[in-house]
């Protein structure tokens, strides 16, 4: 039995994962478990798993029975062989300071709350970043409810690095209808808690591993408009306000538009465009979605902009004439990058 589990989800992770166990496995606190769930890799990851499973117990491997290509599916293979009573979530590559996990427990603990989440600093190898989230608008003495963290946490003002209770993953799971299905659930967490609080351990969030799966040029990045679509129906279901679900509609269209462009101008993601254009038909034929699309563009200062939402949300051709003319202006202005949601 183990106070924490942390799980983290391994597929061809070679290159930074001895820097992550290493980084666990220096934690000041010490009651916890490691479960390391290896998706098939063709690499050796599982083999650095088990060299550190013989130097600390507390090190596990579980292997998934074939490929399933997401780390929600991982996750969901591995919830089973936790003994945790809390539980939290880390990629291949992260690292963390020392106190990570003593203090997320110790403020557990002080605050009875639902969930406690650290600082988040993104990480580079070769230079120091200057950007951290920092508890609630900075302020990690605060206690929210869970309905705060959520809003919050939608345009990351609260990240989901955080130490959740073991029956949020019991009792559900992690949702599986995509790469960033994970980023959905850790929003529906939220919701589930009455309380959570912040510690100020920090959570060391790698930016330069080139095989992320927001890095990566791959048809999974054509997965972020199906979870922004996601999101906007819970927060229509949760019973939030016009503002809130309007306002995420809005930024569901854009991002079709940005997975368009991406799907278009990639010739091996062009056979994937599917994957984008079915999104975009569910918000096409969904009233509550277009009336919802219809106040967010009802608010725009530009006839032009309010113009192009109207005919991109309702014909195709005009959301690949929207898709072109944004992602050019995007290169022109930044340069080509990868899609960003």
């Amino acid at each position: 039995m183990a106070e924490i589990s942390v799980f983290i989800p391994i597929f061809n992770g070679a290159r930074f994962l001895d820097e992550t166990l290493q980084s666990l496995l220096g934690q000041t606190f010490c009651d916890f478990e490691a479960i390391c769930i290896d998706d098939c890799s063709t690499d050796n990851s599982a083999a650095i798993v088990a060299r550190y499973m013989k130097q600390d117990a507390r090190i596990k491997l579980v292997t998934t029975p074939k490929n399933l290509g997401t780390a929600p599916k991982s996750l969901n293979v591995a919830a089973k062989t936790a003994s945790g009573s809390w539980f939290v979530y880390s990629s291949q590559d992260d690292l963390y300071s020392e106190d990570w996990l003593e203090k997320l427990h110790q403020r557990a603990i002080e605050t009875n709350a639902d969930a406690v989440v650290p600082d988040l600093v993104t990480y580079y190898s070769r230079r120091k970043s200057t950007y951290r989230v920092s508890g609630f608008h900075g302020d990690r003495s605060v206690i929210i409810s869970g309905r705060d963290a959520f809003i919050a946490s939608l345009d990351w003002s609260i990240h989901g690095n955080a130490l959740w209770p073991m029956h949020f993953l019991r009792d559900g799971g992690f949702d599986e209808f995509g790469a960033f299905a994970d980023e959905f659930t850790v929003r529906r967490f939220f919701l589930k808690c009455k309380t959570v609080a912040f510690c100020d351990s920090i959570f060391f969030y790698r930016q330069d591993n080139p095989l992320a799966v927001t890095k990566n040029l791959s048809e999974k990045l054509l997965d972020i408009p199906n979870n922004n679509l996601h999101i906007w129906r819970l927060i229509v279901d949760s019973g939030f306000g016009d503002e809130l679900h309007s306002h995420y509609a809005l930024l569901t269209l854009r991002s079709v538009a940005k997975a368009k462009f991406l799907a278009m101008t990639n010739g091996p993601l062009q056979k994937y465009v599917s994957k984008v254009d079915d999104v975009w038909y569910v918000m096409r034929m969904s009233t509550d979605f277009q009336k919802s699309l219809a106040l967010a563009i009802g608010r725009q200062r530009s006839k032009v902009k309010s113009f192009i939402y109207t005919r991109a949300s309702r014909s195709l051709f005009w959301l690949i004439l929207y898709s072109k003319i944004s992602g050019h202006l995007r290169e022109l202005k930044h340069g080509k990058r990868r899609f960003n949601a």
